[in-house]
C-alpha cells in the first residue's frame, strides 16, 4: 500500500554543489513553505513521492522544503491549468494523488528486502518483473531487458572499497564514465556502456560493500529516471537497519547510534562525534527516540554531507534543541548548519565554515542547492555577515571564527549552556610508550593546548610499513580527514629510526574532530601538539 511508503527507512543521499549566485526570491515560496512544513512528515514525503512519479521532482525524497520542492509543485499546478501558488488545496492534492497513482500501479512500486543483495530498497516490481538470482544478489529486469537493475555485494576481504571504486571506473571497451565520485562511505559511477546508460552506487557497509547498478536503453529514460530516484532515496544496506530491541539495548548502555552518542552521565544531552554521513538522519531519529528528554546537542565533527546535515538541522530547530561546541571540540563545514539551527547556541571550541564544495554533477545526488542552504540559514536567523564569510571562503580552506567574531556576529545566542557531559575527546589520552615512543607525554585527563596539532595514526619500524599505513589511511579515512593530507614523519627510536603516519591539523580542536571521525569509521588515532 502506498501509505506504507512513509514508514520505509530512508538513507538521504547527496553531496554539496559549487557556490552559485543566490537565486532571486520566488513569489509564493514563503506561503508554500508554511503550508508544506505544516504537514506531518509522512504527508510531506507523499507529496514529493507523487511529484517524482509524475516527473516534476527529480531529486532525493527527503521530506524537506526547498526551491526544488517549490518549483516541482508549481510545475505540477501549471501542467494541470491550476493557479501556480505552490500551495496544494485538498482537491489539488487529490488530483496529484490520482494522477501519480496511475504511474504507481503501472510500475508496481513496492518496498522489499533482497537478502542475497544485502539491501532494503523500493523496487518497481510490476515493471522489472523478470527476477534472476545469482551469487551476490539479483537481477530485476523488464521482459525485453530494456531496463535492468542488479543488486551487488562485494566482501571487502576480497576487494577493498577504494579498489572496488577503481575497478568500477577502469576503462573498458564500450564504456564511457561521465560522472564518478568517491568517499569512504559511498561511491557513485555513471555513464554509458554499449549504448545504454548506467548508474552504479556502492555503500561502505563495514565488512562488505553493498550497492546496485541500474542500466537502461535511451528510449526508456523517463521510467529509468523515476526508478533511479526511488532507489537512491530508499536504498539501505541490511546491516544498517536495526530493531527496536537493539535500539533499546543501545540506549540502556549509553552507547552509540552511528556518530550520535548518549552520554550516560547527562540524560539531556546527545553528542555528535564524527563525520556526517548518509545515515545521519536515521541515526538521529533513533537517538531521539531513545532519549526523548534531550535538550542539548554537543557537536564535534569535521563536517560531511551537506544535505544530510540540513535535514537534521531542520529537525533540531523544530525540536527547539540547543547546540554546543564545547572547549576542545570543533564543528566544521556541514556541522555548522546543525549548530546554527540551535534555539540557544554556544561555541567554546572552534566553529569553521567555507563554501559548499562541488563534488558531483548528477542531479539525483546533488539535490541540495545553494538556494536551499541560504534559505535554511535565513530560517535559523544567521546574520548576513556570517553568510558572507562562508561564501568568501574557498571550499579547500576553512574559516575559523575567533572569540571577538563569536561575540560580535551573533554566533552565540541565548543563555549559557551547561552540561554535565563533555564527552571524552581523543586528546584526553595518555602517552603509551609501546605504541607511541616519541609523542609528548600527557598527564591523565589533560587536553592538548590550543594551536597546531597532529592526528597520529601509526608508528612503523620501516619506511615500507609506513607507506602501507599511509595508503590504508587514504583508502579508508579520506572522508574523515577532509582537506587534511596525511604524511610520513621520522623519529629516533630505541632501536633506530621509526616511521610515523600523521595528519597535520590547524588546531587541537580540528585534530579532535578529525580523530573522532576516524574512530567513528573504525580506525585508531590520538592527538599530539605540533611541537
Amino acid at each position: 500500500m502506498r501509505s506504507a511508503m512513509g514508514l520505509v527507512l530512508a538513507v538521504m543521499l547527496g553531496f554539496g554543489l559549487g557556490v552559485l549566485p543566490a537565486a532571486p526570491a520566488l513569489a509564493g515560496m514563503d506561503e508554500s513553505r508554511v503550508w508544506f512544513e505544516s504537514m506531518e512528515e509522512q504527508a510531506r514525503e507523499g507529496v514529493q513521492y507523487d511529484l517524482v512519479l509524475l516527473g516534476h521532482f527529480r531529486f532525493i525524497i527527503d521530506r524537506q522544503f526547498g526551491e526544488n520542492t517549490y518549483q516541482a509543485i508549481v510545475d505540477f499546478q501549471t501542467s494541470q491549468g491550476m493557479e501556480p501558488t505552490g500551495v496544494l488545496s485538498d482537491d489539488d492534492r487529490q488530483k496529484l494523488y490520482e494522477l501519480s497513482d496511475v504511474v504507481y500501479r503501472r510500475l508496481g512500486m513496492q518496498s522489499m528486502e533482497d537478502a542475497e543483495g544485502r539491501s532494503s530498497l523500493v523496487l518497481p516490481a510490476g515493471l522489472l518483473s523478470v527476477v534472476t538470482p545469482y551469487n551476490n544478489g539479483h537481477t530485476y529486469a523488464t521482459a525485453d531487458g530494456a531496463i535492468s537493475l542488479e543488486t551487488l555485494v562485494t566482501q571487502q576481504a576480497e576487494m577493498g572499497f577504494s579498489d572496488l571504486f577503481a575497478s568500477s571506473t577502469k576503462s573498458q571497451d564500450g564504456m564511457v564514465v561521465t560522472d564518478a565520485n568517491f568517499n569512504t562511505d559511498r561511491f557513485v559511477v555513471s555513464g554509458t556502456r554499449n549504448g545504454r546508460q548506467f548508474y552504479t552506487m556502492y555503500q561502505n557497509a563495514g565488512t562488505e560493500s553493498v550497492g546496485y547498478s541500474l542500466s537502461w536503453a535511451p528510449e526508456h529514460e523517463a521510467d529509468a529516471q523515476i526508478i533511479k530516484i526511488f532507489i537512491a532515496s530508499y536504498f539501505v544496506p541490511l546491516n544498517f537497519l536495526t530493531t527496536p530491541e537493539t535500539d533499546k539495548a543501545a540506549a540502556s548502555a549509553g552507547t552509540d547510534f552511528g556518530v550520535w552518542t548518549l552520554p550516560p552521565e547527562d540524560p539531556q544531552v546527545i553528542a555528535l562525534n564524527g563525520e556526517i554521513g548518509a545515515t545521519l538522519d536515521e541515526d538521529f531519529a533513533r537517538a531521539i527516540e531513545a532519549r526523548p528528554q534531550a535538550k542539548v546537542l554537543l557537536l564535534n565533527s569535521p563536517g560531511g554531507y551537506v544535505d544530510d546535515a540540513l535535514v537534521v538541522a531542520h529537525k533540531v530547530k523544530d525540536l527547539g534543541m540547543s547546540t554546543l561546541v564545547a572547549q576542545g571540540m570543533g564543528c566544521y563545514s556541514a556541522c555548522s548548519y546543525i549548530f546554527f539551527a540551535g534555539a540557544n547556541r554556544e561555541v567554546n571550541g572552534e566553529l569553521g565554515v567555507h563554501q559548499i564544495s562541488a563534488e558531483v554533477a548528477d542531479l539525483v545526488l546533488a539535490q541540495t542547492t545553494l538556494a536551499d542552504v541560504l534559505s535554511a540559514l535565513n530560517e535559523f536567523e544567521v546574520t548576513q555577515s556570517i553568510i558572507t564569510v562562508m561564501l568568501q571562503t574557498p571550499p579547500e580552506q576553512m574559516y575559523i571564527f575567533n572569540g571577538d567574531e563569536i561575540s560580535n556576529l551573533g554566533i552565540n545566542r541565548g543563555d549559557d549552556i551547561e552540561v554535565a557531559a563533555v564527552t571524552t575527546t581523543p586528546t584526553e589520552e595518555t602517552n603509551n610508550p609501546a605504541t607511541d615512543p616519541v609523542a609528548p607525554a600527557l598527564d591523565p585527563g589533560t587536553s592538548v593546548a590550543s594551536g597546531p596539532a597532529f592526528v597520529m595514526l601509526a608508528w612503523r619500524d620501516s619506511a615500507d610499513g609506513a607507506e602501507r599505513s599511509l595508503k590504508y589511511a587514504n583508502d579508508n579515512f579520506a572522508g574523515a580527514m577532509g582537506d587534511a593530507v596525511p604524511e610520513v614523519t621520522t623519529a629516533d627510536g630505541e632501536t633506530g629510526t621509526i616511521y610515523g603516519v600523521r595528519v597535520p591539523a590547524a588546531s587541537a580542536e580540528n585534530a579532535n574532530a578529525i580523530c573522532s571521525a576516524i574512530k567513528s569509521a573504525g580506525g585508531g588515532c590520538y592527538v599530539t601538539p605540533a611541537s
